[in-house]
């Protein structure tokens, strides 16, 4: 099965409308606190301005003043010494005129997957040669804030460094790089100087199409290939890369990754990201379940004293709300406390005790889980929930994987759902059943983004293989206890969550083919579209009606 050929939704689309005001007020908040000696509030401050400078570029492309606070913040959060117009900048940052409206990308690097800023400073280290003069150009959205940071570790070098950041446009698989007229003058003056051209974001992705199309663009303005270097946060594959002709077109490029193993945090021991943590969990390797490894977050034991986990969270206010999420589960009793680390990494107790499996439903493990949704449902509730999204991707994946059903979302219990009711994702301690992982993935890059606590009773329902009987007293006590009755939309978002699911395990099976983790999410992918099949049937004409079970029969 080629990359090429699958065409199914797993990422969505995490641009948000944000008010220009709220944005600033934020930054500007985080600023007052710029001062304590802490990495963690520096990180966060930075992190903030460069969110409000690509915003800004996004909507105006004038992002003067913000950005030159983007880069004072660079420069001291490396160590050097605070701008002596630093007040200055702060003051033309609060009285720089911003969108009403600007839309807003979470940066994945800073958010999921442990990418530290010093990364694209110690980078310059890899270089074969640190030219005198650079002209940096950050792929935004995180290429705002790491370009500001490759730029500044230069200065503190003594290379004169000019940055820019751009936003390449059109199919994510074809993506294409037109720079302004201000931005050409820059090119151009960096031309004539004989500047090295550093290209700065934190993919590649799986198509490599935005690195490729900002260094053809470059290449079209007149630099040439030997002086582009990009700066990507990992080696990739070229072959896997699904852009067309991709692995020729990279290799035209010297590549230098900024970070090539994984980010360490104070306390951390072994490492157990990737799904190295299954080893410590089951008895045999055909019991682990299938994962998008590459994709979890990273992971680490403690390396002494009290077993702890240690978990990458997110930097700055990215990790915030993951963290009190959890410290919300926690303190309702589901699930450890997180203790906040550094680094944007929390850690937790060691939960002694084993994994559930879907054979282990019994009546008090199903009326912990109805608990457990009743209560996200009346703790994380949301108003800016929309749907439209889950309904086109659902949608999309049936009528890739060649299943006609009909499905309608509705919203009427909108949340920050959980995203992982699997039984694995549940301890079986001395004490009691614990939830793991609770904070971070009904709200990260895949979907479902904000929905409705469907989501997760159908999610329970499919995963633990729920009968017929089991799913209706599963719903019946979910009822019972949040008052809000699921039995009209369970159906659609079972089929939402399986078609989602079915095409995660495949996309991810590509990813990683090879392997054996390809091999167990082939079989995982086989299984949800085996449900997919039993309901093809149930709908057929003269079959009996469909019921919230049939997708776990």
């Amino acid at each position: 099965m080629s990359t090429r050929g699958l065409n199914l939704l797993v990422f969505r689309d995490g641009r948000r409308r944000v008010g220009g005001a709220s944005l600033k007020s934020a930054l500007l908040a985080q600023l007052e606190g710029f001062n304590d000696p802490s990495s963690d509030v520096k990180i966060g401050a930075l992190l903030r301005a460069g969110e409000l400078e690509c915003a800004v570029a996004d909507a105006t492309g004038d992002v003067l003043p913000f950005a030159e606070l983007t880069d004072a913040l660079a420069h001291v959060t490396l160590g050097g010494r605070s701008p002596e117009d630093f007040q200055n900048l702060k003051n033309a940052v609060a009285a720089a005129p911003a969108p009403e409206e600007m839309t807003v990308s979470t940066p994945e690097g800073f958010a999921y997957y442990a990418i530290q800023p010093a990364a694209y400073a110690r980078v310059l280290e890899k270089l074969p040669v640190l030219e005198d003069r650079l002209v940096v150009v950050g792929i935004r959205s995180i290429g705002a804030t790491l370009s500001a940071v490759t730029a500044s570790a230069a200065r503190l070098r003594g290379v004169h460094a000019t940055r820019i950041t751009v936003r390449p446009g059109g199919h994510p698989y074809n993506r294409r790089t037109e720079f302004s007229a201000n931005e050409r003058q820059i090119i151009q003056s960096g031309i004539s100087d004989a500047a090295g051209f550093l290209i700065v974001d934190e993919g590649p992705g799986l198509s490599g199409s935005s690195f490729l199309s900002v260094a053809e663009a470059l290449e079209e303005a007149g630099v040439t290939r030997e002086k582009i270097i990009l700066l990507p946060a990992h080696d990739p594959t070229p072959d896997t890369l699904c852009s067309n002709n991709a692995a020729q077109r990279w290799s035209r490029f010297l590549c230098v990754p900024a970070v090539c193993e994984p980010i360490w945090s104070a306390g951390a021991g072994a490492f157990v990201g990737s799904g190295q943590w299954r080893s410590r969990l089951f008895e045999q390797e055909s019991q682990w379940p299938a994962l998008w490894s590459s994709m979890e977050r990273v992971k680490y034991l403690a390396a002494e004293g009290e077993p702890r986990l240690f978990k990458f969270a997110g930097l700055g206010h990215y990790g915030d709300c993951v963290l009190k999420r959890e410290q919300f589960v926690a303190a309702a009793g589901f699930a450890p406390m997180p203790r906040w680390e550094q680094n944007g990494f929390v850690s937790y107790a060691w939960l002694e005790g084993r994994p559930m499996a879907a054979g282990d439903l019994k009546a008090e493990v199903m009326a912990r889980l109805a608990e457990y949704c009743a209560f996200r449902a009346d703790t994380f509730g949301v108003s800016n929930a929309d749907i439209s999204l889950l309904q086109q991707m659902a949608e999309h994946n049936l009528g890739e994987l060649g299943f006609e059903l009909p499905l309608s979302l509705s919203l009427e219990r909108p949340v920050i759902a959980d995203g992982r009711m699997q039984p694995y994702e549940w301890i079986r301690t001395i004490r009691a059943l614990v939830k793991t992982d609770s904070g971070s993935h009904g709200d990260d890059h895949f979907y479902p983004g904000p929905t409705d606590i469907a989501w997760d009773l159908a999610g329970a329902i499919v995963e633990w293989s729920m009968n017929t009987e089991q799913s209706a007293e599963f719903l019946h006590l979910y009822r019972r206890a949040a008052g809000d009755d699921p039995s009209a939309r369970i159906t659609d978002y079972i089929r939402a969550y399986a078609a989602f699911r079915c095409a995660y395990c495949k996309m991810a099976a590509n990813a990683m083919k090879g392997t054996s983790e390809s091999t167990r999410l082939v079989q995982a992918a086989a299984g949800y579209a085996a449900r997919f099949a039993a309901e093809s049937r149930s709908a057929q004409p003269g079959a009996e009606e469909f019921s919230p079970a049939t997708l776990a029969s």
